[in-house]
């Protein structure tokens, strides 16, 4: 994974395709979130994202280095076309406190955020949902040079809020809320995995891997925007 330099009317990232299609799997669990209700149980997002999905299989470019970190990332139990990121909504707990990351409430009041609430999360879960596909888009069919990933000028902010939103599903999974919660994920993510690690240790490991690297990314896009 390269971060983000100034190219000719944008910026541009080359990536892995194997990179490409897990971070665009990440950004559809997020936006499949969104689409539902809140209510419903997880295991409607795992079946729509689960055995069938085709960006699951071509990773036939991956280097050895590639599959170590896909090694860490495929972090459900095992099974023939199961896709690392269909994770993200596989574990407790419930999604109901990311949905509300996702879609705060519109006043500290409860009265006025029930009353705003019709009027705001709506236009906002429209508004997270296409940003978050138009990335996907870019991700699975890159229109840069030589297969970079590009953002045009003028469309920076639509990506850094995609991103941003995984982020925040993400480092919800994790209980992330601080410096210090964030630095001890980061030192999950890439700690040695201990030879007999169980599924929850392992499903931790893989949701901090994927926050750390997209937080990586992302930051890379900053970077540029702010310094050239």
């Amino acid at each position: 994974m390269h971060g983000f330099a100034e190219a000719s009317g944008g910026w541009e990232s080359r990536l892995e395709t194997w990179e490409r299609e897990y971070l665009a799997g990440l950004l559809e669990q997020v936006a499949m979130l969104l689409a539902a209700d809140g209510s419903g149980p997880p295991n409607g997002l795992q079946d729509a994202h689960g055995a069938g999905d085709s960006r699951s299989e071509p990773r036939l470019g991956a280097s050895a280095q590639d599959r170590a970190v896909l090694a860490a990332l495929d972090f459900d139990p095992p099974g023939p076309g199961r896709s690392a990121s269909s994770s993200l909504t596989a574990a407790p707990p419930a999604l109901a406190p990311v949905i509300d990351a996702l879609l705060p409430d519109a006043s500290e009041d409860p009265e006025v955020a029930l009353e705003m609430a019709g009027l705001t999360r709506s236009p906002l879960r429209a508004l997270k949902q296409e940003r978050l596909e138009a990335v996907m888009a870019e991700l699975l069919e890159p229109t840069g040079v030589g297969g970079a990933v590009r953002i045009a000028r003028g469309h920076e902010q639509k990506w850094l809020g995609a991103l941003n939103d995984v982020r925040l599903v993400l480092a919800k999974r994790l209980d992330i809320d601080g410096p210090e919660a964030a630095e001890e994920a980061h030192a999950i993510a890439w700690e040695e995995a201990p030879e007999n690690e169980d599924e929850d240790a392992l499903w931790r490991r893989g949701i901090a891997l994927s926050y750390d690297m997209l937080t990586w990314w992302q930051e890379s896009l900053v970077t540029v925007l702010l310094y050239g």
